[in-house]
């Protein structure tokens, strides 16, 4: 989530967690922070993480107004995706209140936003994907486990890519999660999304926006449905978001696509 404020007194102590929370500053902001009582300055430049270890008793004062995005992490997480990416051993020994400039973590962080300023507009497999990428970042850059090319890069199955596909079409919305098709597909979350992007060439998310254009492709020249009740048709939130992703897909209007097409 994003917080706004002035700035402020000291928070209050941090109930011990088993868990990591990202902080990446959204603007310039200064802060003091306090880790199991060891004082220390946070840089202030936009753009950059705080990492916290929430086993740590962690105190924070804002010297100045402040934007930024609250990223959990719990170990329990971390280490079930590990064991899905079968790494034999997590070490969780990031220091308390490392400062990062992680172009990664900003990106993935930011792809997050208008997820969070348009809600309405978002669905489950878009947020799960990033989830499970910063994730993925996260355990491979700041903890312990096995390298990436020992990992495995087989693809789905016919049978699995047939029923992924299926469900997917099936909830044009959205409002279906990665680790409901994984479990259909008999996999975990972290196997199935890599093993669909080996199979398809893009990962379950973007494949979903490109059956909602396509579907609305179809409707746009086989019926005189209005726009809104294509965009309803075809998983989006209403007419202006169908607009934005239709443009950014295809390079033009819904409506100008469609009057081409029938002239």
């Amino acid at each position: 989530m994003t917080h706004f404020g002035p700035s402020s007194d000291p928070t209050l102590p941090s109930p011990p967690d088993a868990a990591f929370a990202l902080c990446l500053r959204l603007r310039r902001q200064r802060a003091e922070a306090w880790v199991d009582g060891r004082h220390a300055r946070k840089g202030a430049a936009k753009d950059e993480t705080s990492i916290y270890d929430l086993r740590c008793e962690t105190i924070v004062r804002f010297q100045d107004p402040f934007d930024f995005l609250y990223l959990y992490l719990p170990h329990s997480a971390l280490s079930g995706l590990a064991s899905e990416l079968e790494a034999a051993h997590v070490q969780f020994d990031i220091a308390a209140g490392t400062n990062i400039r992680d172009p990664v973590v900003a990106h993935l962080g930011k792809c997050l936003l208008p997820a969070l300023e348009r809600p309405h507009e978002a669905n489950e497999l878009f947020v799960g994907s990033v989830a499970m990428a910063l994730n993925t970042h996260f355990l491979h850059t700041y903890t312990s486990i096995l390298p990436v090319d020992r990992l495995q890069r087989s693809g789905l199955t016919p049978w699995q890519l047939r029923i992924a596909k299926d469900l997917i079409r099936a909830h044009l919305d959205g409002e279906v999660s990665l680790a409901d098709i994984a479990t259909e597909c008999g996999l975990s979350t972290a196997h199935f999304a890599r093993a669909f992007k080996i199979s398809t060439g893009t990962p379950p998310h973007r494949w979903l926006m490109d059956q909602r254009i396509e579907e609305s492709k179809r409707l746009l020249v086989g019926s005189s449905l209005p726009l809104i009740d294509i965009a309803i048709k075809c998983g989006f939130a209403d007419q202006s978001h169908f607009t934005r992703a239709f443009s950014a897909r295809v390079g033009t209007t819904p409506g100008r696509w469609r009057m081409i097409r029938k002239s």
